[in-house]
């Protein structure tokens, strides 16, 4: 750890240990007796996965997060309530190689190899470092990431077994990190885009054992940002996410002297619009207006009333590229208080009445709100709840401290928030589903830099705001992005 974090306040120096930290291959086992609380029946025998860069200081160069190394954490229950962590970096092609220079060597989507422009102007291997998602899926783990293909990993060692293609259907193309799963049908969906004149979309499905279903496709109207989308038994739905670009700082990308993600701007001028795509026939693409500016990162849901269409999504109406996290350039900490000069994203309700191309939207809670989860099973149609990660003080959105339930069933109705200790990071929550009537849980890892530990916080999701009723101290691990729960664990 080299970043110089003398005269920080406490807050900023728990966030950049949590940033920074590096633990590299961990195989730790929590007996019963040391978990503070007992692991409920339900969880016994499943595991919680997570993916996220575990790699974001290389010597005296600080990466964007966007930019450090995929790192899958298992934490796997035991059916005595122990706990085992096993943590393993995914091994790209990038990380293979910078583990061998010792250093930042490729060039990143918001991080440059080197302080002399010139040095980084040929650009050499794309900087695919599968560190965004992780998805349970026909035997294996699909690591994500935003502009390649996932990499496959061995379920149970973690061992990574190189980039995944689907025979081929996603080979060389950008693959959306997100991933869904459709339970009833069987179903995983991927997104491919391609930049053009207009951004071309298309969703291949394949069932439970990778057989190619079907392929649709259809466009976002002019360049676009897509990270997330979702489906529902008749469309898939991305937001439009329209893009402006800023010359000046395009001009420096390219020369060497920038990087392209803060050359990229929302924007965000006009009315927001969400693209359906029809998912059982190739047709025409339908584009919803949204009654304000709106740039969608992440979906909670999406589902058919009626005719209707009903959307769950957390929206901005304004956002700013290459500040996330904090991030502020290679040589200087992480400012966990930048995120909160620009607004804070909102959960909204969206509904689309049969054959409108208007929306209406209803804010839902105060709090902004970002990794929305509901019941795994549940995606594609009405659930009742769902949880996500977000701050107290309502004004402000990351770095997260707190998760929060809303009541779907009753919108407009007050959420319900758990927060955790001062100067503690909220990362992903996840939604576990109850077995033989027992509750649902929600398993979310906490990030505390200051005494350099994580700890696996388990909560029932119909009594959040009881606290936990388990806590499992572990060594701490780098801030995650994306996790996904499964319910056999490695057995």
């Amino acid at each position: 750890m080299t970043i110089d974090l003398s005269g920080l306040p406490a807050r900023a120096v728990s966030w950049n240990k949590a940033l920074a930290a590096r633990p590299g291959d961990i195989d730790h086992h929590v007996p019963s007796h040391q978990v503070e609380g007992e692991v409920p029946a339900s969880l016994r025998g499943g595991r919680l996965l997570s993916n996220g860069p575990g790699w974001n200081v290389f010597g005296d160069r600080i990466a964007h997060p966007f930019d450090g190394h995929g790192y899958v954490r298992s934490l796997a229950f035991g059916t005595d309530g122990s706990v085992a962590l096993k943590a393993r970096f995914v091994r790209t092609e990038v990380f293979v190689s910078e583990q061998a220079h010792g250093s930042f060597v490729h060039r990143g989507l918001a991080t440059n190899a080197h302080d002399p422009f010139w040095k980084n102007l040929r650009l050499g291997t794309a900087r695919n470092v599968a560190n965004t998602t992780v998805y349970r899926w026909n035997g294996r783990l699909l690591a994500g990431w935003e502009a390649g293909s996932p990499h496959a990993m061995d379920p149970v060692t973690l061992d990574t077994l190189g980039p995944e293609t689907f025979g081929g259907l996603v080979q060389g193309k950008v693959t959306l990190a997100h991933m869904h799963r459709d339970e009833r049908r069987g179903r995983l969906i991927l997104c491919n885009t391609a930049a053009g004149r207009n951004t071309k979309v298309t969703f291949h499905e394949l069932d439970r054992e990778d057989n190619h279903v079907q392929t649709r496709t259809g466009e976002l109207s002019g360049g676009a940002f897509a990270h997330d989308f979702m489906f529902t038994d008749r469309w898939y739905l991305l937001g439009g996410n329209p893009l402006s670009v800023r010359p000046g700082r395009l001009a420096k990308a390219l020369l060497g002297a920038g990087t392209l993600l803060p050359a990229m701007k929302a924007n965000t001028t006009r009315p927001g619009e969400l693209v359906l795509i029809p998912r059982d026939e190739q047709g025409p693409t339908r584009r919803v207006r949204l009654p304000g500016p709106a740039f969608v990162v992440h979906f909670s849901n999406a589902f058919e009333r009626g005719g209707d269409v009903v959307v769950d999504a957390c929206i901005f109406h304004d956002f700013t590229f290459g500040e996330e996290f904090g991030y502020t350039g290679p040589r200087t900490p992480f400012d966990p208080s930048l995120p909160e000069v620009r607004g804070a994203q909102s959960f909204y309700r969206i509904t689309i009445p049969e054959g409108a191309d208007e929306a209406t939207w209803e804010k839902l809670v105060p709090h902004g709100v970002d990794f929305p989860r509901i019941h795994p099973d549940h995606e594609g149609r009405d659930t009742p709840y769902m949880v996500g990660a977000c701050r107290a003080d309502t004004r402000f959105s990351d770095p997260f401290d707190s998760i929060l339930r809303v009541d779907l069933t009753a919108p407009g109705s007050e959420p319900v928030l758990w927060t955790a200790e001062d100067d503690v990071f909220v990362g992903e929550p996840v939604i576990a589903p109850g077995r033989d009537g027992e509750p649902d849980h929600v398993l979310v890892i906490l990030s505390d830099g200051q005494r350099e530990r994580s700890t696996l916080a388990i909560l029932r999701a119909d009594d959040l705001a009881a606290g936990p009723v388990a806590r499992v101290r572990l060594p701490l691990l780098p801030v995650a992005f994306h996790g996904d729960w499964d319910p056999v664990g490695v057995g």
